[in-house]
């Protein structure tokens, strides 16, 4: 008589992980050093709101995604440097972003943009090597809130997009919330 096999062990794939350390790479228009700063300050936010590397990052809106955050270790320096909670956040948010368009999408940040325009960032294609204009990108933080007040900054940056529409491309609000934490990408 054939021995039974023992029972199959299940192995939950592991999720993907979003590495904020992927910053200090730089992008077209982001310099390494600020890309780091951007790093930091993300991982200041994620400290702050008691989070251990790994936490599951909760991506909603046009997307969903579950991604196990990782970032660069801080310090009572980078924490002193970041003391500013409302620039930390909105810094920090701006990191994750970036990451979130780069991976999610076929799209990255190829310009800054000017005051005034409704938008934090140009979007360029990822095989596109004269870095053109392809799409749009606002960005906001928030260190720690409620649903309700996640869906009404993402339509608040929704219409202050509207500024630059005459642009003809289409837009992305991403909309970082450090305390569950949650990302809301909306494309428009």
């Amino acid at each position: 008589m054939a021995k039974p096999s023992p029972p199959r062990l299940r192995v939950r794939p592991r999720p993907p992980v979003l590495r904020l350390h992927r910053l200090r790479d730089g992008f077209p228009c982001l310099h390494r050093h600020s890309g780091s700063r951007l790093a930091f300050a993300a991982a200041v936010c994620l400290e702050d709101r008691r989070h251990a590397q790994g936490v599951m990052l909760s991506v909603r809106g046009n997307f969903e995604e579950e991604l196990a955050l990782r970032w660069p270790a801080t310090s009572d320096q980078v924490r002193r440097e970041w003391g500013d909670s409302q620039e930390a956040t909105e810094n920090g948010a701006v990191g994750v972003a970036i990451l979130l368009i780069a991976s999610l999408t076929d799209y990255h940040i190829v310009h800054r943009s000017y005051k005034n325009t409704g938008i934090d960032y140009w979007l360029g294609l990822k095989e596109d090597r004269l870095f053109q204009q392809a799409a749009r990108l606002e960005v906001s933080g928030i260190r720690r809130g409620d649903n309700k007040q996640i869906d009404a900054r993402v339509n608040t940056k929704l219409k202050q997009t509207e500024r630059s529409e005459r642009s003809g491309l289409p837009v992305f609000v991403v909309v970082v919330e450090f305390g569950e934490p949650v990302a809301v990408v909306v494309k428009k």
